[in-house]
């Protein structure tokens, strides 16, 4: 074998580590999975390290290698939530009504919310202690803001009705709007509930949400028809 082609594959250089690193990606996955199984049986501050390296099958001494602390792998969990959800609020079609936007805004957050329930009161759990946890649910609330922000401001663009400046602007409203359903949801999740409750919480909150964003008649101009 020639020592040139060595590392090569169809005339090209394999990169190096790229086995190791998937393997690497997958274990962490692995420890989010089982963490995430394991908050379903205790809250967060119960959780250890030792309970979630043993669900693996990996040592205390491995489990650092992939985090470095419990409180880093439920924040692993909440960013991989959150994505996820993130991802179905930018999947929604840009070209439908704003009251369908603004329904599927609602309906993604109930299903993320359903998914996730136990990382999403682990992250209301860890956000309440005023420190830079409370900082980082922030700062994903308002990436879920920023997407709502930039719909109302298009909406704005094309109908004169639709107006978020007694509010402070498009991204105040927003913002008002995303703790309005992330308080709700979390009362919600928080406590045994039903489909038709979570179908209830839906219809409330995308009403809520349209009259914060999109008043009809109520204390403004009536929309204008399309």
């Amino acid at each position: 074998m020639s020592v040139h082609g060595e590392g090569r594959e169809g005339g090209r250089a394999r990169p190096r580590h790229t086995q190791a690193a998937r393997k690497g990606d997958r274990r962490r996955a692995e420890i989010l999975d089982a963490a995430e199984l394991l908050l379903a049986e205790r809250p967060a501050l119960d959780l250890t390290i030792e309970q979630v390296a043993e669900a693996v099958g990996v040592s205390r001494s491995s489990f650092y290698f992939y985090f470095d602390s419990k409180w880093a792998v439920v924040d692993g969990l909440v960013d991989r939530a959150s994505a996820e959800m993130l991802q179905e609020f930018l999947d929604l079609p840009r070209k439908e009504a704003f009251e369908e936007f603004i329904t599927g805004v609602v309906v993604a957050a109930v299903e993320g919310w359903r998914a996730h329930r136990v990382v999403f009161l682990a992250a209301e759990e860890r956000s309440s202690h005023a420190d830079e946890s409370t900082d980082r649910w922030r700062g994903i609330m308002q990436g879920f803001a920023d997407i709502i922000a930039r719909r109302v401001e298009d909406e704005a663009a094309l109908d004169p009705t639709l107006d978020p400046t007694p509010l402070g602007g498009a991204e105040r409203a927003a913002e008002i709007a995303c703790w309005m359903v992330e308080r709700n949801l979390y009362m919600l999740f928080s406590r045994d509930r039903d489909e038709v409750e979570e179908q209830a919480v839906v219809s409330v909150l995308r009403e809520a949400m349209l009259r914060l964003l999109h008043p009809d008649d109520v204390g403004r101009r009536p929309r204008a028809s399309r």
